[in-house]
């Protein structure tokens, strides 16, 4: 003879809980939590090629390179990278090409100067490379936030100066280039 079994509110109550709520919570966790996930986790691998010519002697030593993006021309890779030192500072643009296995940096701006990346490589590399930072930045801060920062860029000088590339590429995403904004060839 079996002993009678009873329910309560209270039984019932954990077992939904434990049958329902609990593997509901946990698969909402994980799935918001994906799209949550530190940038460097959802940054791709930086190709063997590129490696070898991240510079090694710099003044303040690079701790950490994410790739940002990439664009091929005229038979060159060319690949944009974010590089962090020590310090926290910014971090500092390094454009390296590959051509047949070997590299070569192209661009490299440890002091952070507005030098366009047109000056270094060709006009549709610069705009590709662009676009590839700019939409990394709308990633990391959502588009309405970049659009914000956009135009306080635009309104902390009189008569702010962007380079084509980046009007350019504002453009390509779909943000509102403000009409103060001067476009440098």
């Amino acid at each position: 003879m079996q002993p009678q079994q009873r329910f309560s509110l209270r039984s019932i109550g954990r077992r939904l809980t434990a049958t329902f709520w609990l593997p509901l919570a946990v698969g909402m966790l994980l799935t918001i939590g994906l799209g949550y996930l530190p940038l460097d986790a959802q940054t791709p691998r930086i190709p063997e090629a590129v490696s070898r010519c991240i510079p090694q002697q710099t003044r303040q030593p690079i701790v950490r390179s994410e790739l940002i993006g990439s664009s091929r021309s005229q038979g060159k890779d060319y690949y944009l990278l974010a590089t962090h030192t020590e310090n926290s500072q910014p971090p500092t643009n390094l454009i390296i090409a590959v051509t047949n296995g070997r590299c070569e940096e192209v661009f490299f701006n440890p002091m952070g100067d507005r030098v366009p990346f047109a000056s270094v490589v060709p006009q549709s590399v610069a705009q590709q490379l662009t676009l590839a930072r700019f939409r990394r930045e709308i990633q990391r801060l959502g588009k309405e936030r970049f659009q914000q920062q956009v135009n306080q860029g635009a309104a902390s000088t009189q008569n702010p100066t962007w380079f084509a590339e980046e009007v350019w590429a504002l453009r390509q995403l779909g943000i509102t280039v403000p009409a103060n904004v001067q476009v440098q060839q």
